[in-house]
């Protein structure tokens, strides 16, 4: 799936997340249960995700784009 090619309001089920993240259902259910779990509801026995709560959580645990320079930071800041 194309992220850009979705409703901002699109719903997922299980294993629609799984495709549009690339990744396993049995990943998807790590993280429902998870320390920061995925942003979801039950409907009955089915899980739903809104599009736009996944991408607002995913980019909460995106990784800095300057890795090297935050690593740099904190050795300099553990050595002085």
């Amino acid at each position: 799936m194309h992220k850009e090619q979705l409703p901002h309001d699109h719903c997922f089920s299980k294993t629609g997340l799984a495709s549009y993240l690339a990744k396993s259902v049995r990943w998807i259910d790590y993280q429902i249960a998870g320390p920061h779990p995925l942003p979801g509801f039950k409907v009955g026995k089915s899980w739903l995700f809104k599009k736009s709560e996944i991408d607002a959580w995913l980019e909460h645990f995106r990784a800095p784009r300057d890795l090297g320079a935050l690593v740099d930071e904190v050795m300099h800041d553990l050595h002085d």
